[in-house]
């Protein structure tokens, strides 16, 4: 596959210390709910826990159980490489990189936020860690205090790298010693099942160890799946909602040629095909394991777009942002009716930015840009030497493998440099004291072209909080879209 000026190359050249957030301004403070003490293997850490995430009151028990059972595990604590798949805030990789010296230990999750959170973990209980964005590029943490009262010994093994990455995705960095996860139900079967087989054929060596945790609705068949996969089940250990499995995988080698071409990795993503009419235009997609509006629009999408239809109308749009598209509806909307060259799509979520990248591209759209959410800055010294990596790992990301496009010769600008935006859909989250309105604001006031129309919908409680907060400098379009409690307001900067 011969693309990818769809995700760009960054040009940031800004120095890491002028960039750097610092004590006061992280964009992951506003995001924190609580801070956690836990102690494993000896070892006294602290934890901060996000309403943005999973379990964000404490660890959750599937995880403790997991974390128990795999203590004195030889294959696990003996490890010299190991890999937290679905790492969330990092409790598992960053306990067994403490009390384990010599373990290198990579730290994974659809949830760029969740990775950049693992990775502050890391670093306030004291370990070296490198944080990596969508594209390769090694990202600068926030300053931040070191935890109170934490004490972890000194390493002997690589810094951990957190980096956000898919189940099924390909990993140039495997096979691995060992790799432990806590699987995601919503992950959708066939997905789970093909990451079994994966971890037979990739993610393992021979002679490796898989441990997992699944929810007890799921045990049964997190059992076929080691078998289908010829993996040996060691042992299990079931309660009342979960199953944790120690499983090997067998000496014998296996040359596995299933999804080994570009893109093909994707396909246990896919789900039914959809065909509807929204808003004026005839729209085809995809439905995505794991993400919803695999066969309808949500009510968020609908108010959207029927609004978007009249605020963009005789707007000039050469490029587009939409933050958190999901599937890619509202993007294919925007391709279909607006007519950019250029499409920004930035969210947290990896599977999201995957899967609309797919959509576009299945139209035969190719000027689409990916940005992460949060956005650090690129380390400096890793921007010259980066580009072949990037693009090696950006082929790996695109679902699709026939589209081509020539790289540019020179490099291009940020993504979202100062006024280079023409029109912005703002899909507001729902995350417990999370004001996303107010977050977006000064990135929408900075990106945003004057007499560009930015587009926020949510339920109709935030997007009123979001009139409230709006700039002096935009000005409310006199009409909105309402639908079963969601809203959409459109706002133009004069």
């Amino acid at each position: 596959m011969k693309r990818f000026s769809s995700i760009r190359r960054r040009t940031n050249t800004s120095s890491a210390s002028t960039n750097n957030l610092d004590e006061s301004g992280c964009s992951l403070d506003l995001l924190v709910n609580k801070t956690i003490d836990f102690a494993y293997r000896g070892v006294r850490l602290k934890f901060d826990l996000s309403h943005a995430l999973f379990s964000s009151f404490g660890i959750d028990t599937g995880t403790r159980l997991l974390m128990k059972e795999i203590a004195h595990e030889p294959g696990i604590v003996g490890a010299r490489r190991l890999l937290d798949a679905g790492c969330g805030t990092g409790v598992i990789g960053i306990s067994l990189a403490a009390s384990c010296p010599v373990m290198d230990v990579v730290m994974r999750d659809r949830d760029f936020r969740a990775v950049a959170f693992a990775a502050q973990n890391a670093a306030r209980n004291g370990l070296a860690v490198e944080l990596y964005g969508y594209d390769g590029t090694q990202r600068v943490l926030c300053r931040k205090r070191h935890f109170s009262k934490v004490k972890v010994g000194e390493r002997l093994a690589a810094p951990l790298r957190a980096e956000a990455g898919l189940l099924c995705e390909p990993d140039a960095r495997g096979p691995y010693d060992a790799v432990v996860s806590n699987l995601p139900a919503k992950a959708g079967s066939s997905v789970l099942a093909q990451y079994f087989e994966a971890v037979r054929t990739r993610l393992v060596r021979p002679g490796g160890t898989f441990a997992f945790v699944v929810v007890e609705p799921l045990a049964e068949q997190a059992r076929a799946w080691c078998t289908e996969a010829g993996l040996r089940l060691k042992r299990t250990v079931a309660t009342k909602n979960h199953m944790v499995a120690i499983a090997e995988v067998p000496e014998e080698p296996l040359m596995a040629e299933l999804e080994t071409e570009a893109g093909r990795w994707f396909v246990p993503y896919l789900r039914a095909r959809s065909q509807k009419r929204i808003a004026g235009a005839d729209l085809a997609w995809d439905g995505i394991q794991g993400l919803p509006e695999f066969d309808e629009p949500s009510y968020a999408t609908s108010c959207a777009l029927a609004l978007a239809r009249r605020a963009f109308s005789g707007l000039l749009v050469r490029r587009a942002l939409v933050i958190e598209p999901g599937v890619g509806i509202a993007p294919l909307w925007m391709r279909a009716v607006v007519g950019p060259q250029e499409i920004v799509l930035k969210s947290h979520d990896l599977l999201a930015l995957v899967a609309s990248l797919h959509n576009l591209e299945s139209t035969g759209f190719l000027g689409v840009t990916l940005v992460p959410e949060p956005d650090f800055p690129v380390e400096a010294q890793s921007q010259e030497g980066a580009t072949n990596g990037i693009e090696e790992r950006l082929d790996r990301l695109s679902p699709s493998s026939e589209s081509a496009s020539v790289q540019p010769s020179t490099p291009l600008p940020r993504p979202l440099e100062a006024a280079s935006i023409d029109a912005v859909i703002l899909f507001l989250e729902d995350v417990p004291t999370f004001d996303s309105a107010s977050y977006y604001w000064p990135l929408i006031s900075r990106v945003l072209k004057r007499g560009g129309v930015a587009l926020i919908v949510g339920e109709s409680t935030k997007t009123e909080r979001a009139v409230r907060q709006k700039p002096p400098s935009f000005s409310k379009f006199p009409s909105a879209e309402r639908k079963k409690g969601w809203e959409a307001v459109a706002f133009r900067y004069d």
